[in-house]
């Protein structure tokens, strides 16, 4: 099941016309990596989210909802 942090990933790659494959490609990761880090099964790395923050161009606005979503997504 999809965390927070997933969805948001999901909706950016939609937005871009990309699968989880050319993210993860993008990030420098394995797909199934990354795939384990959206279902909640992996923590999410501390660099991630400037990562896609600027592979993505993400405003400020969607940053400030992907580091939310990285919170409340962290294992526990």
């Amino acid at each position: 099941m999809l965390t927070d942090f997933g969805k948001v990933c999901r909706r950016l790659r939609l937005e871009v016309n990309e699968n989880l494959g050319d993210m993860a490609c993008k990030l420098g990761m394995k797909s199934s990596f990354l795939s384990a880090i959206e279902n909640g099964k992996k923590n999410i790395p501390k660099t991630l989210c400037e990562s896609i923050k600027e592979q993505y161009s993400l405003t400020h606005e969607q940053y400030i909802e992907l580091l939310e979503a990285a919170e409340t997504s962290k294992l526990q």
